[in-house]
């Protein structure tokens, strides 16, 4: 009976070790992630101007856009003050590009960009031009704006995107072109729609050098 007490025993523990193993395992690789990398803020638009010239769309009586920065009812994280609204007068087919206020430029290794965005429940996509260490544009969507509220969106490189220095003493940048805005609505006639835009960061870890000499 005490062989059998012992065995059920057993059974049961073996999951249980095994569940803290697998959670231990995983906070100490967020540990490690956390040493290596950190998020740094491109864009705050706290200190940023930005007006007409920095919104681009074909200009027509069926398209109209403005931006501005605002201040009222900002995000409850970072202890943001300001941010920028964007309203457009568009649809389906329609794209309109928000040009950054100054150079947003990295010069390291990047995991990942995430910018915080207030979606109204419009269906239309949001879009972010992305130059690679070979002068190569790529355009990386961050999904679509279907939802209320400020919420991050995050996405991650691929290794299309190339970010290693060619040579050692010649460093390269990822640099943000700018950030594509497309209505998806289908109806005859345009409509207004709004979102608005916060921090625009990236999680970076310094790039890997070759430290051996080949000087022997």
């Amino acid at each position: 009976m005490k062989k059998i007490l012992l065995l059920c025993f057993a059974l049961i523990a073996i999951p249980l070790f095994s569940q803290e193993g697998t959670e231990a395992k995983k906070e100490e690789v967020n540990q490690v992630f956390q040493k290596v990398y950190t998020e740094i803020t491109l864009e705050d638009f706290e200190n940023t101007q930005y007006g007409p010239d920095n919104l681009k769309f074909i200009k027509s009586k069926d398209q109209e856009g403005s931006i501005q920065i605002r201040e009222q009812y900002p995000a409850e994280f970072n202890n943001s003050k300001k941010y920028l609204g964007v309203k457009v007068y568009g649809k389906k087919g329609d794209t309109f590009q928000i040009f950054p206020a100054k150079p947003l430029e990295i010069n390291k290794y990047c995991k990942s960009i995430s910018i915080w965005v207030y979606g109204k429940n419009f269906s239309a996509e949001l879009f972010m031009i992305l130059q690679d260490a070979n002068g190569t544009n790529h355009r990386i969507s961050f999904g679509k704006l279907n939802f209320l509220g400020w919420k991050k969106l995050t996405v991650n490189l691929d290794s299309r995107i190339k970010q290693q220095d060619q040579y050692l003493e010649q460093e390269r940048k990822l640099r943000i072109m700018h950030i594509q805005y497309q209505p998806a609505n289908q109806t005859i006639h345009p409509q207004w729609q709004y979102f608005y835009l916060d921090d625009i960061t990236a999680t970076v870890r310094d790039k890997y050098k070759d430290k051996q000499s080949d000087e022997w």
